[in-house]
């Protein structure tokens, strides 16, 4: 018993370094390998993303396609499955290009790019907004949902992201969405005008002041509240649109206006 003890250690320790000298000579090339892959992985991405930026879209894409099916597992393929996102929105496919970004931050939630991604998806809806608004109200309630999507997506990147890189353009695409939507509201309430609905009228203008604050519109809107007003014989509500509009809006072009009009309410 005491003799079989003594072989059986040297033959542990044997196996044991045969052992390690198979994993030292098998772990060297999965090194290179898996460095071969990565640089690869890096030099396909860069010369797809030279065509990117060159703006070749259909050849980019390509590229792009091909560095994601190869090497989908690196960093490499999750940057270039985000330049196919990219590609989408720079080739004005709007839609595509929201569901593409959404698509890439559900798979890779723990990437630095999720903020920029986010900020696309929202810079995507705005592009979607309507530059000609067919003004009558049909028209211009069926095309408000995509001034709507814009400024909820946009409200939410700044939310969540209000001192990244990309918040100051956010902020100056809200801006220009709020005034797409009470300018909407202003044209709609002089559609209501110009077929006696005062009232009607008031309240849209009225949403330009509770809902698109910032739009540069408001007092656009409250001089044409005091004016209805006036036209309705309300004079106490005149003034009070009257006055707000100089008290938040003293150097706006409908600032003289106002005050024309709280002369004549004096005087009268």
């Amino acid at each position: 018993m005491l003799r079989q003890q003594r072989f059986a250690l040297p033959s542990i320790l044997s196996l044991a370094l045969v052992a390690t000298a198979v994993a030292s000579g098998c772990g060297a090339p999965q090194r290179r390998s898996a460095l071969n892959y990565s640089d690869r992985a890096r030099r396909e991405y860069e010369a797809a993303f030279m065509l990117f930026d060159a703006g070749e879209w259909t050849d980019a894409q390509e590229a792009m396609q091909r560095v994601k099916r190869e090497f989908g597992v690196s960093r490499w393929g999750w940057l270039a499955e985000l330049r196919l996102a990219d590609i989408d929105f720079r080739t004005e496919k709007y839609p595509e290009a929201v569901s593409s970004y959404r698509s890439w931050i559900r798979y890779h939630p723990t990437q630095p790019e999720v903020t920029y991604a986010r900020f696309m998806i929202a810079k995507a809806h705005f592009q979607q907004i309507p530059q000609d608004w067919v003004m009558v109200p049909t028209a211009w309630e069926r095309d408000l949902g995509t001034a709507l999507d814009a400024q909820d997506s946009l409200r939410a990147f700044l939310r969540d992201n209000g001192r990244s890189e990309f918040a100051p353009e956010a902020r100056r695409l809200l801006q220009q969405t709020r005034a797409v939507l009470a300018r909407g509201e202003i044209h709609v309430a002089e559609f209501y005008l110009s077929r006696g609905q005062q009232d009607a009228a008031v309240a849209r203008l009225r949403t330009v002041l509770e809902s698109y604050s910032g739009s540069g519109l408001e007092a656009q809107a409250l001089l044409k509240i005091g004016e209805v007003h006036l036209g309705q014989g309300r004079r106490r509500e005149a003034r009070d649109a009257f006055q707000s509009l100089l008290e938040n809006f003293a150097d706006s072009e409908f600032a003289p206006s106002a005050r024309r009009y709280l002369a004549h309410l004096r005087g009268a």
